[in-house]
């Protein structure tokens, strides 16, 4: 059987800031990554505490920013300092 190419999401660079949002989120049992779905369409598993969910659908294109949409959600929602 041929092997299958790989499809990466497309690059998005990172600021302080998000990594200070990633961070934080690791650091509190939040993790958020990005999962191929099919084709140039990925998904993004957010696990907390051990539960996990999965984001609708998004092409290759967005779908690194709507990670970064997450961790600052999580980040925002949950960080009282």
């Amino acid at each position: 059987m041929a092997k299958r190419k790989q499809i990466n999401p497309d690059y998005l660079a990172w600021t302080d800031e998000d990594y200070k949002a990633i961070s934080w989120c690791i650091h509190n049992g939040i993790g958020i990554v990005t999962m191929p779905y099919s084709g140039h369409d990925f998904r993004v598993e957010i696990t907390i505490n051990g539960k996990t969910n999965f984001s609708p659908v998004f092409h290759k294109s967005i779908v690194l920013s709507k990670q970064r949409e997450y961790y600052y959600y999580y980040y925002n929602k949950y960080n009282k300092t």
